[in-house]
């Protein structure tokens, strides 16, 4: 069994109802199976911008 720090079970992060097992499903490239993740990010769809639509800008009437 696979313990954290605390000693306490690492759960699975596919399935939080069951206890890590070492099957190293999450350790695999979403992208090309036949890899170990990098953690490169290109299956999040990370941008290196973000943008908002600002609708209205309210104002304090009191000045504040």
């Amino acid at each position: 069994m696979y313990y954290n720090n605390n000693m306490e079970s690492k759960k699975c992060i596919f399935d939080e109802e069951k206890d890590c097992d070492g099957c190293m499903e999450c350790e695999v490239c979403d992208l090309d199976p036949s890899k170990p993740c990098t953690n490169c990010g290109k299956c999040l769809d990370i941008r290196d911008y973000a943008s908002i639509k600002i609708d209205k800008i309210i104002t304090d009437p009191k000045g504040d």
